[in-house]
């Protein structure tokens, strides 16, 4: 996207592409290593890379859509099917409340995961949030806990009366908590949707006063779930999404950046196998465990190969989203002989999409003629059982 490209902002106005959001865009490119994965600096502007989903900068919202057959130019159509798979691979609800139906009937991808976290939060809310443990450590007028001595000689040689202390209480300022609250708190500054933005501030309401949290790559590793705690899952993992891809204008909030990008092969992949799992569970779909393929003599540095899907230990698919010339390319050729290989495969199939025809080319590795390896099209607008007969009858 350059200079000319028209956008409208938060207010419905029609604005360009102008530096502002250039710059924008630059800072947050150089703000984490991930953003790099995005898109890629050019003169005057970026190009997209194999992400999809949504930006907003600045208020100006961009919707960066998957695509495979450039015969379809309908920027609907493909929202609709990179909905559908979002929905699917983050169990998404598939429809907007009654209520709120014509509040999100243009959803954006943003908008979808929004509305989810927002559901999730409503949920804790409703059954009451969890209370933990924590330690506290203050300087306090009567003695409660363990003297913190280092800093209570510090701090009290002239308030004797005060003791520094280090005590346990029990409540709800626990770090799920917070961080929710703060997925809260950002909501309004990044959705266009006045529907969201305002039942975001209604669920904040709710909260307690909670400590804020400055929010990082390690908050989330470091958090565990358990029996009391497992209801925060969901909307822990959404709210993930959220802040570790938000950059905040400090000063006025008109300069925010978030990015919720999805790799769209990897989002495929998972598409395909979770439909796998739903519809041909009785094949038993699972993804398969590494194998060695090279090593290094020296300093045993080894090269793992991986295949997408193993379906009965016996046949493995490849996904690869695009669309080849009925002919697949020389280096998918090379990858599925090596899984032919290596995993002792029976057979082996390319996956792609299709928005035509869906259906089975069939063909072999001239070495190894009794094991097929073949190309599998999946039908974008198929569902449910429609969407993976072409891999069930392959099977068969």
């Amino acid at each position: 996207i350059v200079g000319q490209l028209v956008g409208k902002d938060k207010e419905g106005k029609e604005v360009r592409f102008d530096k502002t959001y250039l710059e924008l865009l630059q800072q947050f490119y150089n703000n984490r290593e991930e953003e790099k994965n995005y898109y890629s600096l050019i003169h005057d502007g970026v190009r997209f890379k194999h992400y999809v989903g949504v930006l907003n900068v600045g208020g100006l919202q961009i919707e960066v859509l998957p695509k495979t057959d450039k015969s379809i130019d309908d920027e609907e159509t493909w929202k609709n099917h990179l909905l559908r798979m979002l929905r699917t691979v983050y169990k998404l609800q598939a429809h907007a409340p009654t209520n709120a139906q014509q509040q999100l009937k243009n959803s954006t991808v943003l908008d979808v995961f929004l509305q989810r976290f927002l559901d999730e939060v409503e949920k804790l809310l409703h059954v009451g949030l969890i209370k933990t443990y924590r330690k506290e450590t203050d300087n306090r007028n009567s003695l409660k806990g363990k003297i913190a001595w280092s800093k209570h000689l510090t701090n009290n040689v002239v308030h004797k009366e005060r003791f520094f202390m280090t005590y346990t209480t029990y409540d709800r300022n626990h770090i799920m908590n917070r961080v929710l609250y703060k997925t809260l708190q950002v909501i309004p500054n990044v959705t266009r949707n006045s529907y969201i933005a305002n039942r975001a501030k209604t669920l904040a309401f709710e909260f307690p006063e909670l400590i804020d949290i400055n929010v990082t790559d390690n908050t989330f590793a470091t958090m565990s779930f358990d029996r009391k705690s497992e209801g925060y899952h969901d909307a822990i993992s959404i709210a993930k999404l959220i802040l570790l891809n938000y950059m905040p204008d400090s000063q006025t909030h008109s300069h925010n950046v978030i990015a919720l990008m999805f790799d769209m092969n990897k989002l495929w992949e998972e598409y395909v196998y979770v439909m796998l799992r739903r519809y041909l569970s009785e094949f038993d779909p699972k993804p398969q465990e590494p194998k060695v393929l090279w090593y290094r003599y020296a300093n045993g540095a080894k090269k793992r190969i991986i295949p997408d899907i193993v379906i009965n230990k016996e046949f493995v698919l490849d996904t690869k989203w695009k669309l080849p010339d009925r002919t697949p390319s020389d280096a998918d050729l090379h990858q599925l002989y090596t899984y032919l290989k290596f995993f002792n495969a029976t057979k082996v199939a390319l996956v792609y999409p299709t928005t035509s025809k869906e259906g089975v080319i069939t063909g072999f590795f001239k070495e190894k003629k009794e094991r097929s390896c073949d190309m599998i099209f999946l039908l974008l607008s198929n569902k449910g059982d429609d969407f993976v007969n072409p891999i069930k009858n392959w099977l068969q």
